[in-house]
Order: C-alpha cells, then sequence, then structure tokens
C-alpha cells in the first residue's frame, strides 16, 4: 500500500476563478448505472453493474443518507458536463452528478490523450461519452459533490492520474477509480456495500482501495482488479488528510493545489501496466 503526494503547476491558479454557493445539509448519495446499451450509443452487456451500484446506494440508505438514482436510458452525457465548461451541461441540475455529496457512476470506460471517459447509454448533444475534461465537480462552480467513485475501467490510469486536477478545480475531496480493467458480477457486489458501511467509520480513499482491490489466483472466482484513490486539498496535509474523510465528516472544501494518491503497491491488472512498488 503507497501514499504518494503531488503538486501541479501553481502557474495556472491564478487562473482559476472560483464561485461559491450554497451546500445543503441533507447528504445525499447518487448512483448511475447502465447494464444493457440498447440504445444508440453502444456497449457490452454487463447484467450485475446496477446491483453493484444498488447496493453502495442502499447501504448509503441504510446510514440515514438519502438516495437518487439513474438507470440506463437516462445515462445522458449532459448530466455529467459543467456549465462551466459547455453551456449545454447541467451537472448542477436536478438530474445532475454534482447535486449529491456523494455519487456512483457504472459503466463502460476507455481513455484517450484527454483521459478517462466514460459511455453513455443514449446519445445527447451528438456525443456517447462524457469525458473528465468536461467534469469540474464539487461547490466552486455550483454543485456539492465531495465523493466521486468510478466503477469504469480506466478512470484513474497511473499516467494519467494528473489530468483529474481539471474536474478536482470544482473542490471535490476525493475521486476514486481503477488502473486498468475492473470487472462486473455477482461476487463483486458485497465489496460495494462494504465501502458505504465502512466509509463512515474510516477513510472512503483508504475503504475504497482495501475492498476493491483483488489478486487473481487459480483457485478464486476473482481476475486482479487495481483502484486508486485521490485525495485533493490546498496544502500537502490537506490533501492527504482527504483520504482519511468518512462520509460522514464533512471536511472543508478547498482548491486542488495538490493530490494524494494511494494504490497498491506493484497490483498488475488486465489493460495496463504494473502499478509500482
Amino acid at each position: 500500500m503507497r501514499d504518494k503526494i503531488i503538486l501541479p503547476f501553481l502557474a495556472l491558479i491564478a487562473l482559476i476563478v472560483t464561485f461559491s454557493s450554497p451546500v445543503s445539509n441533507a447528504d445525499q448519495a447518487r448512483s448511475y448505472a447502465i447494464t444493457k446499451w440498447d440504445g444508440d450509443c453502444s456497449g457490452s452487456q454487463r447484467d450485475w453493474w446496477d446491483d453493484m451500484c444498488m447496493k453502495w446506494r442502499n447501504t448509503m440508505k441504510n446510514k440515514g443518507w438519502s438516495v437518487w438514482w439513474n438507470n440506463f436510458n437516462l445515462v445522458r452525457v449532459s448530466k455529467f458536463v459543467d456549465p462551466a465548461i459547455s453551456a449545454w451541461g447541467v451537472d448542477n441540475g436536478s438530474s445532475g452528478i454534482d447535486q449529491g455529496n456523494a455519487t456512483m457512476l457504472c459503466t463502460h470506460g476507455g481513455y484517450d490523450g484527454n483521459g478517462w471517459y466514460g459511455k453513455m447509454h443514449t446519445k445527447e448533444n451528438g456525443e456517447c461519452a462524457v469525458n473528465l475534461n468536461q467534469m469540474k465537480l464539487g461547490t466552486a462552480t455550483g454543485g456539492k459533490l465531495r465523493f466521486l467513485h468510478l466503477s469504469s475501467c480506466n478512470s484513474i490510469r497511473w499516467d494519467q492520474k494528473e489530468k483529474w486536477f481539471g474536474p478536482a478545480a470544482g473542490k471535490v475531496h476525493v475521486i476514486t477509480g481503477f488502473h486498468g480493467l475492473m470487472y462486473i458480477g455477482y461476487y463483486y457486489v458485497g465489496e460495494y456495500g462494504d465501502l458505504a458501511n465502512e466509509g463512515f467509520s474510516r477513510g472512503v480513499g483508504k475503504v475504497w482501495v482495501d475492498r476493491m482491490h483483488h489478486v487473481d489466483h487459480w483457485y478464486n472466482v476473482w481476475k486482479t482488479v487495481c483502484p486508486i484513490a485521490l485525495g485533493f486539498g490546498d496544502t500537502e496535509t490537506a490533501s492527504a488528510a482527504a483520504l482519511n474523510e468518512r462520509y460522514n465528516s464533512k471536511y472543508p472544501d478547498r482548491s486542488a493545489y495538490w493530490m494524494t494518491y494511494r494504490w497498491k503497491s506493484g497490483c498488475d491488472p488486465d489493460g495496463a501496466s504494473k502499478l509500482p512498488n
């Protein structure tokens, strides 16, 4: 297990203008899931993906949070795009990703020169995927999001993790995802409930890395899965502390000048290189 801290190019910080907005006292968990791509966007069917998202969401509900979800044909790109980037984006709207305090997205993921992209069910504005460079998450641009969970392949590739500084400019606290491929199936459902359950007693970022990690052996059903968690803050100390934030902690919203990342040393997934020790 490793944590490491990095600092972006500070010259860019002066160019960022932030806007404040009131944050509701009612905590809400949101999820978006696709299992069958039967609209006008393509993707291989994954029957258990909505169960994985739902297990997390229902456990959050059992912990006292309100819950909200959109599945299947309701998963469209505008709900993940910030209007500060594209005028047609509605991520701060009633069905947007940034109106939850913690949000889980369960969908196919890929990557290109801009970083991760997540597949949508139905084409909107000519697009079948949201790219991370269309996102800005948190209170700085009118949202509420503190925790973003990406149940999606390639969502935090090791060599592209710094690209998440863009979405984090919105002052989101923690972003979690996977280096390389992740997998979907009934035997992965329980760990999504574990994430929600344990995330109230210890750091959500650390729980993600511990619970989502698997190693493929001949005697088990698992594929090797390499989770990564990113914590953001305005100082080195604050970014490291973000990985200790629990769902119910409500740490202050901070500018994303620093990033601390956590991973499993030497994890060697399908679809990506082996992680460093």
